[in-house]
């Protein structure tokens, strides 16, 4: 073993803090609403973040860094409308607070044959542009020594927010942007991000606001373009709404081999609100240390409508 190990609590931390200002620079939204919070004394609160992979190569390394975080497999949930396939990563046992990451893949098997091989190809050049050599030698070593070494752990981070989470090699194609955006928005936009953050979200009673609702009616008088509803009703487990992705300008190789520019729609901003946590009966369910649970799990059908807001549509030019 090289030296001490990172806690795995202290790496998570790290992790969220370097992911989160990562977001922070590219989502204007984000950085206002941030803002606004720790400006009328609330707390900021990443509760989870979310990815879309068209690489389970991609998503693997995903799951091994996440296994350094204390963050592991948990729930699945469908989404076959958005050619969709998901599962959340948890920190083991009931506190709702922990951070989470909700990972989306692309379900080749509801594509057609030939978009699903556009979309193959896609994910091969990126790959192959990107080098991952050194976060792989990191991660067997982490794996073998039970854990990250000290003098290893700023660099395993960097390699994963800024070369995991990225979009490496070239452009897409603007064909390939418009082929896949015909059959599932939501895929096309995970193509044009590459596995990033989509997007990160506030927790609503951290902020310092009595409901959902109240953040909800706040960000509209502040400007934010929300989506149509609130997904979840008053007093269920879980509700969330989120801001509508800015169309964002996204290199795009088109098909004389010049690079063009396309609109996409990629980041946004969630707020969420959780509740206690019941079983089938409606029964509130008591933590291990007998308190009430908190819900940290996600809803399907309160998820389909969050995708809604990053979807990107075909476009011509």
């Amino acid at each position: 073993m090289t030296g001490s190990l990172v806690p795995r609590a202290s790496l998570r931390h790290m992790f969220v803090e370097a992911a989160t200002e990562k977001f922070v620079g590219s989502v204007r939204d984000f950085a206002k609403l941030r803002a606004h919070v720790i400006e009328r004394g609330g707390q900021f609160r990443n509760d989870h973040a979310a990815i879309r992979s068209a690489d389970p190569r991609v998503t693997s390394l995903l799951v091994r860094v996440a296994a350094q975080l204390d963050m592991y497999p948990d729930r699945t949930y469908s989404f076959p409308a958005k050619k969709l396939e998901s599962f959340d990563l948890q920190v083991p046992g009931d506190d709702a607070a922990q951070f989470k990451l909700f990972i989306s893949e692309v379900d080749f098997e509801a594509f057609p044959e030939g978009v699903a091989a556009t979309i193959r190809e896609d994910a091969e050049s990126s790959w192959q542009a990107a080098d991952h050599a050194e976060l792989i030698e990191l991660l067997n070593a982490a794996e073998a020594n039970g854990g990250v070494a000290k003098v290893d752990a700023d660099r395993l981070l960097a390699l994963t927010v800024d070369t995991l989470l990225t979009r490496p090699g070239p452009p897409i194609r603007r064909a390939v942007l418009n082929t896949v955006a015909e059959v599932s928005g939501e895929a096309a936009s995970a193509l044009a991000l590459g596995a990033d953050f989509n997007h990160v979200t506030i927790d609503v009673l951290a902020a310092g606001y009595p409901s959902i609702d109240a953040m909800t009616q706040d960000m509209r008088s502040l400007g934010f373009r929300m989506l149509p509803a609130i997904q979840g009703a008053p007093g269920t487990q879980l509700r969330q709404t989120a801001t509508m992705a800015q169309t964002m300008d996204t290199p795009v190789l088109e098909d004389d081999g010049a690079t063009g520019i396309a609109q996409t729609e990629r980041q946004f901003v969630e707020i969420i609100e959780r509740s206690v946590a019941t079983d089938d009966s409606g029964r509130p369910l008591q933590a291990e240390d007998g308190s009430t649970r908190i819900y940290k799990y996600f809803l399907a059908a309160n998820a389909e409508k969050i995708f809604d807001a990053a979807s990107t549509r075909a476009r011509v030019s």
